[in-house]
């Protein structure tokens, strides 16, 4: 077994793109009290306060808590990354506001193409941060 086998990037990338594009619909799931809080260093801070959910079916208090633990897995792979690319994935995929790539990459002064080289770049540092590698997908 190798230690770094070759990865496959555009597997790895979709996987993780999928994952981030679902964590707005995580944050309205878990509630928004669940939601990281993103410091100006673009570090990401969960809220450790317990709620006990009382008159709730089973099933929303399940879903809500499949929500928080993907909250908190997230937000621990986020942290292992350098404020470059949290910034870009922040952006990209967390931000309230739903901004264009356009207007990412001209927040960034940089041009298309770099946007684009350095969003793939922090994508699959996300993946290797992510439960040790478990969105990393060999050839």
């Amino acid at each position: 077994m190798l230690l770094f086998p070759e990865i496959d990037r555009k597997k790895t990338k979709k996987k993780v793109h999928d994952l981030l594009t679902a964590y707005r619909t995580l944050v309205r799931i878990a509630g928004e009290k669940h939601a990281p809080k993103v410091t100006t260093a673009y570090t990401f801070e969960m809220d450790n306060t317990e709620d006990k959910f009382s008159h709730k079916t089973e099933e929303t208090v399940d879903r809500r808590h499949l929500a928080e633990v993907e909250l908190e897995k997230i937000t621990e792979a986020l942290n292992q990354l350098d404020t470059y690319d949290r910034q870009l994935l922040y952006d990209k995929y967390m931000d309230r506001n739903f901004t264009t790539n356009i207007a990412i990459y001209m927040k960034h002064h940089m041009s298309e193409s770099k946007f684009y080289r350095e969003l793939d770049k922090a994508l699959i540092r996300f993946a290797e941060s992510y439960e040790s590698g478990a969105l990393l997908i060999e050839k």
